[in-house]
């Protein structure tokens, strides 16, 4: 029996390409771009420093020593000491996992949300598409540093508060990238292989359509993380996101604001590192996106 005897006798579906090939095309790409490989490797670096510093090293990050503030760089503080003689470096690396924490959870929030509404938007078409890219059209008019000052002052200030508030403000951009590649890929032969088969939208979005949209989603998640990351520490400088004593980079530039002519270096470490980990995200993002082609992010 072959498959021209009808759908009943069963249709093969064909997929556009594996997506392993793809990925390996992709990674043999961003090997070529410099910059990228650079950031990837810094980036790995920073993030196994937020990992591994704060099991191996002898303080707490709370751990006061009134008999040893403002320490300079030293054997035994390798980055000096705070206000209050808290190991700067176990400080910030307990800091960056905070930060990081908050990126990341963000991300999965904005994915999942966005994924769900931009697939959805993508595959049904007509009003329902209509009305969900209207709602997406106000979440986008809504700034994440007023959209948390907003959640602040309803929730109270802390770390649930800010992924609430950059999740709301980041699913919109999400839901648009995967809607632009749902249209496109919504008429591909695989699709209508799939539909004469029988298969519920459901499992049309969940089995061949969504996972589709992997490699722009990835590429989408990595160039937010930076601009989370930025906005959780600019909401915890302003006492609206992660609340002491949990430091977090945002944390440590504020507390070390009040000595910023004194003792810069308490402010210049976060921020080094703050700026490092963002550049570092932007770069690799950037990269991943030329390696895939054009159109990662665009509205459709």
């Amino acid at each position: 029996m072959t498959a021209g005897a009808g759908p009943a006798l069963g249709v093969a579906v064909v997929v556009p390409g594996p997506r392993s090939e793809r990925g390996g095309r992709v990674l043999r790409r961003v090997s070529r771009d410099r910059a990228a490989v650079v950031a990837g490797l810094l980036l790995a670096l920073i993030v196994s420093g937020i990992l591994v510093l704060p099991g191996v090293l002898p303080y707490r990050y709370d751990q006061q020593s009134l008999d040893h503030t403002f320490e300079r760089p030293s054997a035994r503080h390798p980055l000096g000491t705070d206000q209050y003689g808290r190991d700067l470096l176990m400080r910030l690396a307990y800091g960056g996992r905070i930060s990081l924490a908050v990126g990341l959870l963000t991300v999965v929030a904005e994915v999942v949300l966005g994924g769900l509404v931009g697939g959805v938007a993508g595959y049904a078409g007509g009003g329902v598409d209509e009305w969900l890219m209207r709602l997406t059209d106000v979440m986008l008019a809504f700034p994440a540093l007023l959209l948390a000052i907003l959640l602040a002052a309803l929730l109270g200030p802390g770390t649930a508060t800010v992924i609430a508030a950059l999740t709301l403000a980041g699913w919109p951009g999400m839901a648009r990238t995967v809607r632009g590649e749902i249209l496109s890929l919504r008429e591909r032969e695989f699709v209508a292989a799939a539909r004469a088969q029988g298969a519920p939208p459901s499992r049309m979005l969940a089995r061949h359509l969504l996972p589709n949209t992997v490699h722009l989603v990835v590429v989408r998640a990595t160039l937010d993380i930076g601009p989370i990351i930025l906005t959780e520490a600019t909401l915890s400088f302003l006492g609206l996101g992660v609340q002491r004593p949990i430091p977090s980079w945002g944390v440590l530039i504020a507390d070390a604001f009040q000595h910023l002519q004194s003792f810069p270096y308490l402010a210049i470490v976060p921020c080094a590192a703050l700026s490092a980990t963002i550049l570092t995200l932007n770069f690799f993002g950037e990269g991943l996106a030329e390696a895939i082609g054009p159109g990662v992010g665009q509205a459709a």
